[in-house]
């Protein structure tokens, strides 16, 4: 008797089971319901064109140029006005405290720069979206300003071959055999490249915010650009405090770095558009002119 209860068991597990019911018609909605609306590009924007691939090749050779070649040999040393005393105030104390400061900035580029190609790009316009084209022309614009903006800050340092501020320290606080302190590295203060690359990112994920609405709500876009530019001002603070830059560094980096991500896509794309064929297309405003007519003249007037 004791198998009978375990045999009931075997047979109901085998046994047909009644047609279930129709889910209610809300999770069918919930499971069918489509993702955000598609992202409208205007044909006047264009596309990534021949301009882009040369503007951006040249970039990318110029940066591979800039990190082959060393710096100057005549260098620059010191802090420029509020310099030292920010130096003072922030640099952390420890050798372990600098080091740990220069790898948080790196992880905080890092976020910096892949969330506009990720997270806006793959996931938002690709996916959700559903905007797969626009999600390219995005990711290479994006591509185009990084790349743009490191070759320019790469060429400066060369040329400059600041000093970093740890430099002053080679031999005590820092260690004179070190990689920090016999690389030409040391000599690539001005301007801060981390800044420079987090900035640019950030203000071209803001133009793509602005001009494509990509969260569908200018809170949401808005909330999503000044976080890019919160995320990279930490970043600039920790090359600081990481002693690897001094102020001057970090605001010329920011300046620039945000100059060419908001300038650049506006210059070759989104300068263009509906505004400028709207003014081009307005009707004229009303007008009088005295025109030739027979031996005389005439008033016509345009309203």
């Amino acid at each position: 008797m004791k198998r009978f209860p375990a045999l009931l068991a075997v047979v109901a597990a085998f046994a047909p089971r009644p047609a279930t019911a129709e889910p209610p018609s809300s999770v069918v909605r919930l499971i069918d319901k489509p993702t955000g609306e598609p992202l409208d590009w205007d044909p006047a924007w264009g596309d990534f064109g021949i301009a882009d691939w040369v503007l951006t090749g040249t970039a990318a050779a110029g940066i591979l140029a800039t990190v082959i070649l060393p710096p100057v040999s005549e260098h620059w040393r010191g802090g420029v006005g509020p310099d030292e005393g920010v130096r003072d105030a922030m640099r952390l104390d420890t050798e372990g405290g600098r080091r740990t400061a220069r790898e948080v900035s790196d992880v905080t580029l890092t976020l910096s720069v892949t969330y506009p190609l990720l997270v806006d790009g793959l996931v938002v316009a690709g996916w959700y979206r559903r905007s797969p084209e626009i999600a390219a022309r995005m990711a290479l614009i994006d591509a185009e300003v990084i790349a743009v903006a490191l070759a320019v800050q790469g060429l400066t340092n060369v040329l400059v071959s600041r000093e970093r501020p740890y430099g002053r320290e080679c031999g005590q606080d820092e260690p004179a055999s070190g990689r920090d302190c016999t690389s030409s590295d040391r000599y690539r203060s001005f301007f801060s490249g981390h800044t420079t690359a987090a900035f640019a990112a950030a203000a071209v994920g803001c133009s793509h915010h602005v001009n494509l609405a990509l969260y569908g709500d200018p809170v949401a876009d808005g909330v999503a650009c000044a976080g890019a530019f919160g995320v990279a001002a930490f970043t600039g603070l920790m090359r600081i405090a990481g002693d690897k830059h001094y102020l001057s560094d970090v605001l010329v980096g920011a300046g620039v770095g945000t100059l060419i991500g908001f300038g650049l896509p506006w210059l070759l794309h989104y300068r263009f558009g509906d505004d400028a064929e709207a003014a081009a297309g307005a009707p004229a405003a009303a007008s009088v002119s005295l025109v030739p007519f027979g031996n005389g003249a005439a008033l016509m007037g345009v309203f």
